[in-house]
């Protein structure tokens, strides 16, 4: 009995170490030869357990000590870390490692260990969060290879920003000028901050040939470099035109530069100069005592027209030049005379005479002709001015006139569409339209009668054959219209209302305008104009519901989702989705392509927040329609990204929820239901026990009784329902017992 209950104690305290062994130990002996465990399902799991963000100063060598853990129950080993970073251009500092620490020999499961990572950040770096990849491979027990990643803010700190400057001592000497007389600006320019400029370049802007502009200099000067605290002088001598008008004219200095990093800026500044005005003479010419032929000239009859030039002003003019010139029809009138002159000056109140000679040609027709005077002349500065004049003569040529109105009489009356205009321009399909047209007879002499009009538009199909009925309907109305008649050079406004089938593609179509009419002889003619009216179909583009979370952490991952359909009759171009916002995202911008009509397709993306605070974030969806516009959807939404969460305290709690695979309650469950079981079946085997010694002790009794006959008989006369009874009351007994 002793040695049982041995044993059965020492089953307990066999399954209670069991229990209460962690889940790990069967995962990490690989020498158990009765489990087998996956090489490649045996991955390590390197985790980062502080930041991810890491504080540095702009203008120094920084160290940020970075936390890892192997948070599985795989040993790691050969271990390579390997920083990257997402805009390479516009990362302003580099990254490396104390010695060989992003190479480690190995991390055991559930163990930790701290890497020194240095950076160096530049003195000009803006003040953000810039986002650093750090990208891990390694090997397990098996020489399986695995990756992972991480990624950490380093948050720069610059209170110094870009370099620096001043305009200092600026002086415009003398600050009042008259025109033709000489300036100096001059100033310094100094460095105030502790960054030097470099490549510093000066400009002056604003500046002109007639107005101010720089006497006998540069426009610019360029320092190469303009230390912390030091200072550069400069000088730039200056002129007024001498024809310059009286007034404030202003000047600008700029200056470019570059930073230590090679990065540029550039400011301006403005300055005035004072300008009393001209303090030269000015040449004025006019055009006086012209004379125009009167009465009417045959073809080849010449005619003379002359003038005089007066220059009325306080200046000499110089390199006149007087050009004669008949218009109107090519050939129609022409100089008989030289139709250019040049004079080489002209002083003031002086005059002089000019006459040129011209005469109509037989391609000139009954008709008044002009015919112009170009006067080009200069002042004594050199600036150009030019005046025009005009004279008229009236011609005559009677053969080309009999010549026309024949050909006038042989000519059939034509009726056209002069102008016709479509409102709206665009038409969308399914609406209706007004359609305004001006019916013109363009005959000279003859009118048009009895006029029939109706349209007509035939679209072609893909088939050769099929055609499609009318696009355009008339609203309220037939589609034949009648004019009595149109006079010659007569016209007639006729409005319709038009109706667009719902259906109709879109594109500009072809509207004909079909006429029959006669002539004041009675002649039947038949013409047809057309029309091109811009039809544009509705475009749809459906987007499910979705939103974004108004609360997450920063560097947290989140994801939008949603599916789009076009529900519209038209093919939408050009599809692209794009993500708004100061986020980081690796599909910013989505380009989808032409989305058929009666598509529809899904939209996946994920990005992290990048700064902590209100976070404005839009999701914009832009396509063009087939008439080319772009149709833009936004929605717009505000998240409230917090600081993150301490990665200690979350692998804390990871570990209190699953990090053996079974949490603390339910490992105490376990144990309690175990000693409850073994309890249950100790208690059985003792009562077994004790019923096994009672009944050998009873048999035992028995044997050692004998029965006298009478007892045998006394038995025997006992009715078989008491003995029954009394038999199954002992068992009851003994069970009970």
């Amino acid at each position: 009995m002793r040695k049982k209950l041995t044993s059965i104690f020492l089953s307990i305290l066999f399954l209670l170490q069991i229990v209460l062994m962690p889940a790990t130990v069967f995962a990490i002996t690989d020498d158990d030869d009765n489990e087998y465990v996956d090489p490649n399902a045996a991955q390590p799991e390197i985790i980062l357990i502080n930041g991810p963000v890491y504080e540095v100063t702009a203008g120094k060598t920084n160290t940020v000590k970075i936390k890892l853990r192997n948070g599985s129950a795989y040993g790691a080993k050969a271990i390579v870390i390997q920083p990257t970073f997402t805009d390479i251009d516009n990362t302003p500092f580099t990254v490396g490692f104390e010695g060989n620490e992003n190479r480690l020999s190995a991390l055991a499961p559930r163990s930790e260990t701290e890497i020194e990572l240095t950076v160096d950040v530049e003195r000009t770096a803006t003040t953000k969060n810039y986002p650093v990849t750090l990208n891990y491979s390694y090997f397990n027990a098996y020489n399986v290879k695995f990756t992972g990643t991480n990624t950490i803010y380093l948050k720069v700190n610059n209170l110094s920003g870009e370099p620096d400057f001043k305009f200092e001592n600026v002086t415009i000497t003398p600050s009042n000028i008259e025109a033709g007389d000489t300036t100096t600006i001059t100033g310094q320019i100094t460095n105030n901050n502790f960054i030097t400029m470099h490549e510093v370049n000066l400009t002056l802007e604003g500046l002109s040939s007639d107005g101010i502009s720089v006497n006998n200099s540069l426009d610019s000067k360029h320092f190469s470099r303009i230390p912390s605290g030091s200072t550069q002088s400069f000088s730039f001598p200056l002129i007024a035109g001498s024809e310059i008008a009286g007034g404030t004219y202003p000047i600008t200095l700029k200056i470019t530069y570059k930073d230590e990093a090679g990065r540029s800026y550039d400011k301006s500044q403005n300055y005035y100069i004072n300008v009393g005005g001209s303090s030269t003479e000015k040449p004025s010419i006019e055009i006086r005592n012209m004379t125009e032929p009167s009465g009417t000239y045959e073809v080849n009859q010449n005619f003379e027209i002359s003038f005089d030039l007066i220059n009325t002003g306080e200046g000499e003019a110089k390199n006149i030049k007087v050009t004669a010139s008949g218009m109107g029809e090519s050939g129609a009138v022409v100089p008989k005379s030289t139709s250019v002159k040049n004079i080489k000056t002209l002083a003031p109140n002086e005059t002089i005479h000019f006459s040129f000679t011209f005469a109509g040609t037989s391609s000139a027709s009954t008709q008044n002709y002009p015919v112009e005077f170009t006067i080009e002349y200069e002042s004594s500065s050199g600036k150009a001015t030019t005046l025009k004049q005009y004279a008229g003569v009236n011609v005559s040529n009677a053969k080309k006139d009999k010549e026309e109105e024949e050909d006038e009489q042989k000519s059939k009356p034509k009726i056209i569409v002069s102008d016709y205009v479509c409102d709206p321009l665009i038409v969308m399909a399914g609406n209706e339209f007004d359609l305004t047209m001006t019916l013109m007879n363009s005959h000279k002499q003859k009118s048009v009668h009895n006029i029939k009009m109706f349209l007509t538009m035939t679209e072609e199909t893909s088939s050769d054959t099929e055609k499609t009925g009318n696009i355009f309907t008339p609203v309220n109305s037939s589609n034949t219209f009648y004019f009595d008649d149109i006079v010659p050079k007569g016209k007639v406004d006729k409005a319709l209302r038009l109706y667009v089938v719902p259906d109709a593609q879109p594109k500009t179509y072809t509207l004909t305008v079909n006429f029959e009419y006669e002539d004041q002889d009675g002649n039947e003619y038949t013409s047809q104009e057309l029309l091109g009216i811009n039809v544009k179909q509705v475009t749809q583009l459906d987007i499910d519901e979705y939103t974004l979370p108004e609360q997450i952490e920063m560097g947290m991952p989140v994801t939008i989702n949603f599916s789009y359909y076009n529900t519209g009759k038209v093919t939408l171009n050009n599809l692209m989705i794009r993500i708004e916002g100061d986020v980081q995202t690796d599909n910013r911008n989505t380009y989808i392509g032409n989305l058929e009509s009666g598509s529809s397709d899904y939209y996946e993306a994920t990005f992290t927040a990048t700064a902590t605070g209100e976070l404005p974030v839009s999701v914009i969806v832009s396509y063009d329609d087939a008439s080319g516009e772009t149709i833009e959807e936004k929605r717009d939404f505000i998240l409230n990204v917090t600081e993150p969460m301490p990665i200690e305290d979350m692998t804390d709690m990871d570990n209190m929820g699953s990090g053996n695979g079974i949490s603390k309650p339910i490992i105490i469950a376990t144990v309690i239901g175990v000693i409850v079981i073994i309890a249950i079946i100790v208690a059985v085997m003792i009562v077994k026990h004790k019923k096994k010694k009672a009944e050998e002790a009873f048999l035992a009794e028995d044997d050692e009784y004998e029965f006298a006959p009478e007892d045998v008989d006394y038995y025997e006369q006992m009715p078989n329902t008491q003995q029954s009874s009394s038999n199954q009351q002992g068992r009851d007994n003994n069970e009970h017992f």
